[in-house]
């Protein structure tokens, strides 16, 4: 294999300026001008070659074409600085309950002051504590009971049928709590689970379908 070979020194262009006087150089000998020229040349082309060296160690994925995996993994990136908003962002109103009409009112007192008193004569309201509670739901359950008998005149036996409005079996606001979450939801399992921990009944796949299907017909009481 042919060995490489190395750049020769390029003779600077302008002559260099040595710390010795021009009479000084024109009393050196030939050979020594010679080397010290070639001396100098390589020093110009060894500082090109380091510059450049530098250049392409100091090239990394924020100043060049090169991917971020090319990176030295244990260099610290340098952070990119945020841009100043001059624009603050604005503050949101703070959300109050609002104060809702009692249903029951507890008066509650001091108990026992620092000193050992229990006694207080003259006190004032000085804040409401509001605590909103769902009622127990007690179910509305109606019996149709239907009733045959024979007819007098003919002897036909007659049955009395469910009313119009009842057949579902379910009533009109029960119907539409059940369609309301089924359409939020987007799954009639979710009513079915409401209303058995919740209500404290059960209702299947084919009642719950029936009443979604007349709930359109039934007006809300």
């Amino acid at each position: 294999m042919p060995d490489r070979k190395e750049d020769s020194p390029t003779q600077p262009k302008e002559k260099p300026r040595f710390p010795f006087s021009e009479e000084d150089w024109a009393n050196t000998p030939a050979t020594v001008q010679q080397f010290l020229l070639h001396l100098v040349s390589s020093h110009i082309t060894l500082e090109k070659r380091i510059e450049e060296l530098e250049k392409r160690l100091n090239k990394n994925s924020s100043n060049s074409s090169k991917p971020p995996s090319s990176d030295n993994p244990f260099e610290e990136r340098p952070k990119k600085q945020k841009k100043n908003k001059s624009k603050k962002k604005k503050r949101r109103k703070g959300f109050r309950q609002k104060m809702l009409e009692p249903t029951e009112v507890n008066n509650i007192v001091p108990e026992a002051c620092i000193c050992g008193n229990s006694h207080f004569d003259n006190t004032n309201p000085y804040y409401t504590h509001q605590v909103i509670e769902l009622p127990e739901i007690k179910m509305e359950v109606t019996h149709f009971i239907l009733h045959k008998g024979e007819c007098p005149c003919c002897g036909k036996i007659n049955k009395a049928v469910v009313p119009n409005e009842h057949r579902t079996g379910f009533g009109p606001r029960l119907s539409a709590m059940i369609a309301q979450m089924a359409g939020n939801m987007g799954d009639s399992r979710t009513s079915f689970r409401y209303c058995s921990s919740v209500l404290g009944f059960h209702i299947s796949l084919g009642a719950s379908r029936k009443s979604l299907t007349c709930i359109r017909s039934i007006k809300p009481i």
